[in-house]
């Protein structure tokens, strides 16, 4: 990941907001209540444990109001999404403790999946403006898909494992059966009608896990990368696949991507569709494009 040197500034005096997710991912929140408790900081910070999604929402979009400077995501990606979308185009930055299985964003941005170390980088890094994407209107953080990532994105949410190795299963178990779909897709100079596996919209490098999607990602120039995985014979996908985790996937000759403010598809084939790698469904037209600046984050 680079970024524009100009963009960075110092560190956030306080006070934080740590909205909690006790239920992400793979068992880190307890190392964090503890991390914490043990801290030494002398910033000022508090702690609240969402009971919903709408509970994170809600302490989210009334963290200006109450005082706060930063409001810090304990947990995975879903939690990032539903904090981090709430403040967008606002003065209070966007902190992340990774606590979920795949932590995209955070790796993306170079927080340690350390919990401990993770709440160092947080009260004393650096902030930034980082852009952001609407999908028909809705906001994301990181990403948006539409094939068969979203599909394994609505099995991942349906299983009753979590973690790394479940994940693969799943991904392979995908990747032995799903179909291309039949895509039209319209870019500033360029339009073009396709059968792919997933067109993936990205301002971030990777999905999570170090599956990097979009590993030249640049979070804050102004434009997003559109990825392709096209279709081809059924023997090549698991070699492409593997692709993502040697950060090389954008050298595959199955394997397109663009760059521009906004795209338009047309999902002729009635492909699935994520955000920010949570499952939405089937939506027939979609339009990705870039918010510029529009979210402070805290980086190391």
């Amino acid at each position: 990941m680079k970024s524009d040197e100009e963009n960075i500034k110092g560190p956030i005096e306080g006070p934080f907001l740590f909205i909690v997710n006790p239920n992400s991912g793979t068992g880190k929140v307890k190392s964090f209540f503890t991390a914490i408790k043990e801290g030494k900081s002398l910033k000022e910070f508090q702690v609240i444990e969402s009971v919903s999604r709408d509970h994170s929402v809600e302490l989210a979009q009334n963290a200006a109001s109450n005082g706060y400077k930063a409001v810090i995501a304990v947990g995975g990606d879903g939690s990032v999404h539903e904090i981090g979308t709430q403040l967008i185009d606002t003065d209070v930055a966007l902190g992340i403790i990774p606590t979920g299985s795949g932590n995209g964003i955070s790796r993306h941005l170079g927080i340690s999946n350390s919990i401990p170390k993770a709440i160092d980088q947080i009260l004393k890094g650096n902030t930034r403006t980082f852009d952001t994407l609407l999908i028909n209107n809705n906001a994301a953080i990181g990403f948006a898909g539409i094939g068969i990532d979203a599909h394994v994105a609505k099995m991942f949410e349906n299983a009753t494992e979590r973690g790394f190795s479940n994940y693969v299963k799943l991904s392979i178990d995908a990747f032995t059966n799903y179909k291309p779909s039949l895509f039209k897709i319209k870019g500033e100079d360029f339009e073009e009608e396709v059968m792919a596996y997933t067109i993936v919209c990205a301002n971030i490098n990777q999905f999570g896990n170090n599956a990097f999607i979009n590993p030249n990602a640049i979070d804050d120039d102004g434009e997003l990368e559109l990825v392709l995985i096209k279709q081809m014979a059924p023997a090549m996908l698991m070699p492409v696949a593997s692709r993502l985790f040697l950060k090389s996937l954008h050298k595959s000759k199955w394997v397109s991507v663009y760059k521009g403010k906004r795209f338009e598809i047309e999902n002729i084939g009635e492909a699935p569709l994520q955000i920010d790698g949570e499952a939405i469904g089937i939506t027939q037209s979609i339009t990705f494009e870039v918010q510029p600046h529009s979210l402070t984050v805290i980086t190391p």
